[in-house]
């Protein structure tokens, strides 16, 4: 019933619009002396009609759009348009310019009203990651990532103009793939340090974004990750002693600034050691490897033989992991051993590509002392735990204030003792782990579920089930016997993806630039847009059509008045910008038919505007069709 609602008021709201912007045409085609035919809200057969003045006011079916029909737009028998009495064209080019101004003009105002309204009321709740110029992940493959930029760290500058979010990179990406100057900071959490960057990178596709879209590295924006609930009561996190609103902070040795950052994390295939080096303890993490993978002399695979046995996995056809080093009884490392890793290449130890601030290559002589953060002692515990990926979790607990979108980011780098963290991190994997500290607080071991493990509806578990058989099948059929075997393996790292199955919140911070301010922003990049649409930049699938713009305003019903308001003048300067277009049809073709005429000195026949407007007619349905199109496309392909 809800749903029905906003979607009435989403209808009404975008109505409204149209109303008075035609309302505009109306008031000022009646001052200058204009017989107004028709004042029409919606298009086909009226539903209601009544007349008042002479006019001809009426609301049709078709609930999208409406129309002025002032007298002399069309021909009329054997009259040309400019011959007709009190007509459009027999009034004088600037009359004309005027009417055709009065509608965008009304649109523009109200969309000023509207964030004006917003101000008034105390701004709008945003989250923290649309604002913020911190990076919240970074592609390991990346120049970027090889350069020494992480997540935490700060892009100021893209191409010499102040970075005022990730908006800015999903444009950069749609509208070119030219080298782009990023400047910013490298941050040290932990000492508050900061080293300046200033590197050109050239965008490049990466796998782990959309076909075809370029990126020069940066994935994701930073962002707070506050727990709200486990999805299904026997899930990871259930048992972990995680409370409502905790923000996770930091996993397996890592500070969090993305949920894109924590699905690289659990899924990294990396185990976290804590080691001892020449009397000093700290944590590392190795690669995570299948036995099969490893390289190993007849001596060598015939003792972990006996580690197996010792540890019971003896006989056993299950696929066991280690980690590429020979290991002493007592767990000291003696040598590095080549593995075989997921792009089938031959590689030793530690010569892989690093993604995570904590990879080290461990030395002969080092000991390990606990696996995920569980004490191991000898072989037979260590090959016991290092079956079970586990990690360690600790979350900042407390009530997080109100903050502004304008100190977001200082509130991020300075609103958290960082140094707090280090007394739990020192601890972990030791006999006694610090569980608290100050504001911190260490969870109990969680252990990941894989996608295909995860508890789903019969409905949704049937859904899942076939389209991973049709995904299997298409494979399948592939002739390339390389790119076949590299999408069978994707297939299955995307079923066996390991996963909290939480809900996790960003942080909320209050939005509130003045009117003028937000009016400029959102002209900027409706300008934006239609200028790298124009030249060819930025595809018209990337825009929505119809179906789109009610999907936005029936959802922004759902968050709030606000959010509804400011949807309904962005619209509304959308709807006055894209009017004032110089294309016939719309007001600035009756604009520029009108300087024309000016120029001229004397009036167009209608045949003259017939040609030019036909085609543009043409085009216009042409896209709304398309835009469309494209609208029901993305809805399927977001449920399937």
């Amino acid at each position: 019933m809800q749903s029905i609602i906003y979607i009435g008021l989403a209808i009404l709201g975008l109505n409204f619009l149209v109303f008075i912007h035609e309302l505009g045409h109306y008031i000022l085609a009646r001052r200058n002396g204009m017989k107004v035919e028709v004042f029409s809200i919606g298009f086909g057969k009226p539903l209601f009609s009544w007349v008042r003045k002479g006019v001809k006011w009426q609301i049709c079916p078709i609930f999208f759009g409406g129309y002025v029909r002032i007298s002399g737009m069309e021909k009329e028998g054997d009259l040309e348009p400019y011959e007709v009495p009190d007509g459009f064209y027999s009034k004088k080019p600037w009359a004309r310019v005027k009417v055709a101004l009065a509608g965008p003009i009304v649109n523009l105002a109200f969309a000023l009203l509207a964030f004006t309204a917003i101000w008034a009321l105390g701004g709008r709740e945003k989250p923290f990651s649309q604002f913020t110029q911190l990076i919240g992940y970074v592609d390991p493959q990346s120049e970027l990532y090889q350069n020494g930029i992480r997540p935490g760290d700060s892009l100021t500058e893209y191409n010499k103009r102040p970075f005022e979010g990730y908006q800015d990179l999903i444009y950069a990406a749609l509208a070119n793939g030219h080298p782009a100057n990023l400047e910013g900071m490298q941050i040290d959490y932990f000492t508050q340090e900061k080293i300046p960057y200033d590197y050109t990178i050239t965008p490049y596709e990466s796998p782990l974004t959309p076909k075809g879209i370029k990126t020069v590295g940066i994935l994701a924006p930073a962002s707070y990750l506050i727990y709200q609930s486990s999805l299904y009561d026997n899930l990871p996190l259930a048992n972990s002693g995680i409370q409502p609103n905790d923000r996770i902070i930091w996993v397996n040795g890592e500070i969090l600034f993305s949920n894109e950052q924590l699905v690289q994390i659990l899924n990294s295939n990396s185990v976290l050691l804590t080691i001892e080096r020449g009397g000093k303890t700290f944590l590392g993490k190795v690669p995570r490897i299948p036995l099969d993978d490893l390289r190993l002399s007849s001596e060598e695979m015939t003792e972990i033989e006996d580690w197996k046995y010792e540890a019971g996995f003896y006989g056993s056809k299950k696929s066991y992991d280690f980690i590429p080093y020979t290991l002493s009884h007592d767990l000291r490392v003696e040598k590095g051993l080549y593995y075989v890793n997921d792009e089938s290449k031959v590689i030793r130890a530690s010569s892989g590509v690093k993604t995570s601030p904590l990879d080290v290559m461990l030395h002969p002589g080092d000991r390990i002392l606990a696996v995920d953060g569980i004490p191991v002692h000898n072989t037979t515990t260590f090959l016991n735990e290092l079956q079970t990926p586990r990690f360690q979790i600790i979350v900042k607990r407390g009530k997080m204030e109100g903050i502004s979108w304008e100190n977001g980011d200082q509130v991020f780098l300075h609103g958290t003792d960082w140094e707090g963290l280090l007394p739990i991190v020192r601890s972990i994997g030791r006999g006694s782990p610090v569980e608290t500290s100050g504001s911190f607080q260490l969870l109990n071991p969680v252990v990941p579920i894989r996608l295909k493990d995860f508890p789903m509806s019969e409905s949704q578990r049937k859904e899942f089930d076939k389209n991973m058989v049709k995904q299997l099948a298409a494979a399948e059929k592939i002739s390339d016997s390389g790119q076949k075997e590299q999408t069978l393996n994707a297939l299955e790292q995307y079923q066996n993806r390991l996963m909290l199955g939480v809900a996790l919140t960003d942080r909320l911070v209050n939005y509130n630039p003045n009117p003028f301010m937000l009016f400029g922003s959102v002209f900027s990049e409706i300008t934006r847009n239609l200028t790298a649409l124009f030249t060819g930049s930025i595809s018209a699938k990337q825009f929505g059509g119809p179906i789109m713009i009610m999907d936005v305003m029936q959802s922004s019903w759902k968050i709030g008045i606000k959010e509804a308001l400011f949807w309904l003048g962005a619209i509304s300067l959308n709807l006055g910008i894209l009017n004032l277009l110089p294309i016939p049809v719309l007001d600035g073709g009756h604009i520029c038919f009108s300087i024309l005429e000016k120029i001229r000195r004397k009036p167009l026949k209608a045949k003259t505007m017939q040609r030019l407007v036909i085609p543009f007619v043409a085009l216009l349905i042409f896209l709304f069709i398309y835009l469309t199109f494209n609208d029901i496309t993305r809805i399927f392909g977001r449920f399937f």
